[in-house]
């Protein structure tokens, strides 16, 4: 279950707000630098006055040289200031947006005192919607006094205020953040949802459940740009979640209740929405803890399906293997142990290997290693990690986040190799390449160390896999035993449930749902909605 919570904490992070259709109040503010006002060039030179018309009619490749150039002119210091904002918005409307972050940045780390503060942290916010990098902006507000930030936006504000104090567990000051957003504005779910989260990581269950309430309760296109489908599906998760967690807490009185209410909440996420497998895995657990069993291995028949088939969880297979003992189901109990240790251990020694073979080498060599391991297993081809464990560290929320923001620089890159001679050659140009070869080349190493990592950890959780697999078969060993023993004085009990063991399992459905016999071919509109009615092979249960 911590892999779950860590899941939905980690995407969290790729939340941002898309306002498509209508504009927001920032939007609004920002048409007004669509265009510079002519008279702010009457009596210029001609290379400023150039530069402003070309800005005006959309080009902004002669107008980012053009401001560049005002930039670098001592004679023209008064207009510095201006010039550098409409430089990093020429950028910005290029497609360079990494580019622009470079030079907003700069203004930024200036402080509140310049006039284009304001300016360029309202785009500094539309880079960060269109990268989904918010890094350089949580730099920025983190270093700036709240006070000396626009009121206007407050919301918006207010919102990545909180998400700051959020990742940095700061809770309580994250809920006041949060708290503060008013139910009008487009952040306001988000923000909601960040302080159910909070609220159920305090332990505040009953404010958790209010705040997760009354985002089940909001309408589908309240909110301008917000996907309240995949939010509302987020709170399914995060309500199961709550019961979950609200089943171990030492003062709840009927714990499998509270295990019960969060297997409904993990069965109400669809296929469709994101959070789906980690609703299935922890369908998984909350039933076996309630002994749901038909639940449990029901749900264990859709992860084992082809739709699953290149998914790394060896999890599951310690959870089957313990509903089936608890069932007494002993042959079934071996058959999964058996299968687990035929797959697990050669997973360990492979990850193993490979973690000592790239000990001497750099971050940018993993990177590159795994990418083209990646890319021979999708044609097919024989990889050295297995295509499991390599989709798995692949499809990791913390990496897609650095690999989004390095595919960021290598179109911009791509953007700057086709644009004009005229400004490929330039040194607006130069310049900009050399900055983000130079970033590219740090995030693929930073990434590839973290994949070593990675793979460290996962040789760590295989290893206390096993170690649980072991501890399962030991049990079996001396349960077999105790029951060999028993046999004289047990003989007719055993028969009886030997014979309950080999029975077939015979499918169940919830009432009013229809049912369709499995016979081996698995439908995707299907997955998700397997039970098995299995009957307990346990002597003491006649």
């Amino acid at each position: 279950m911590k892999k779950v919570l860590l899941a939905i904490l980690l995407l969290l992070s790729f939340m941002l707000v898309s306002c498509a259709g209508k504009y927001t109040v920032r939007e609004q503010e920002m048409k007004k630098y669509e265009e510079v006002e002519e008279s702010f060039v009457k009596g210029m030179p001609p290379a400023v006055v150039k530069t402003v018309e070309a800005y005006n009619d959309g080009d902004y490749e002669t107008a980012a040289m053009g401001f560049n150039a005002i930039m670098k002119n001592s004679d023209w210091s008064r207009l510095h200031e201006t010039a550098r904002y409409y430089y990093a918005e020429s950028l910005f409307r290029m497609g360079l947006y990494q580019a622009a972050e470079y030079q907003l940045a700069e203004i930024l780390f200036e402080g509140p005192d310049g006039h284009y503060f304001v300016s360029s942290l309202l785009k500094l916010l539309a880079v960060t919607y269109q990268t989904n990098d918010e890094r350089v902006l949580f730099a920025i507000l983190s270093n700036v006094d709240s006070e000396a930030l626009p009121k206007k936006f407050a919301n918006e504000i207010l919102y990545y205020l909180g998400k700051i104090s959020f990742y940095n567990k700061d809770d309580e000051k994250a809920l006041e953040l949060f708290s503060k957003i008013k139910d009008y504005s487009s952040f306001y779910p988000r923000a909601k949802y960040f302080m159910g989260v909070i609220q159920v990581r305090q332990q505040m269950y009953a404010e958790a459940m209010n705040s997760f309430t009354e985002i089940r309760k909001m309408g589908d296109d309240k909110y301008i740009g917000v996907d309240m489908k995949k939010l509302k599906g987020m709170v399914e998760l995060a309500l199961g979640e709550l019961y979950y967690a609200a089943g171990f807490d030492k003062n709840t009185k009927n714990p499998l209740a509270m295990f019960n209410v969060a297997l409904n909440y993990f069965n109400n996420v669809d296929r469709e929405n994101s959070q789906w497998f980690e609703s299935l895995f922890a369908r998984t657990w909350a039933s076996m803890l309630i002994s749901r069993f038909d639940s449990t291995l029901g749900t264990v028949v859709t992860l084992r399906s082809p739709f699953f088939s290149n998914v790394y969880f060896p999890e599951i297979n310690i959870v089957e293997a313990v509903t089936f003992y608890n069932l007494c189901r002993y042959k079934e109990v071996n058959f999964v142990i058996d299968k687990f240790f035929e797959v697990y251990p050669g997973y360990k020694t492979t990850i193993d290997t490979y973690i000592e073979d790239v000990s001497t080498k750099t971050g940018l060599d993993i990177y590159r290693d795994i990418l083209s391991q990646y890319n021979d297993s999708l044609a097919g081809k024989e990889s050295v990690l297995p295509p499991a464990v390599i989709k798995d560290i692949l499809g990791d929320p913390i990496f897609r986040k650095q690999y989004n923001h390095i595919k960021e620089i290598e179109k911009e890159l791509s953007i700057i190799e086709k644009s004009s001679s005229r400004f490929k050659d330039s040194d607006v140009s130069k310049d900009l390449e050399q900055k983000m070869s130079y970033q590219l080349i740090t995030l693929r190493d930073e990434s590839g160390k973290w994949i070593a990592g990675r793979l460290k950890r996962m040789s760590g959780d295989l290893l206390d896999l096993i170690a649980n697999a072991k501890a399962i078969r030991f049990e079996m060993t001396d349960k077999q035993k105790v029951i060999f023993e028993q046999e004289e004085l047990y003989g007719q009990k055993l028969k009886e449930a030997e014979k309950r063991e080999e029975s077939t399992f015979s499918p169940a459905v919830p009432e009013h749902s229809y049912y369709w016999p499995f016979d081996g071919e698995y439908w995707e509109d299907e997955l998700g909605y397997y039970f098995y009615n299995i009957q307990s092979a346990c002597i003491d249960d006649k």
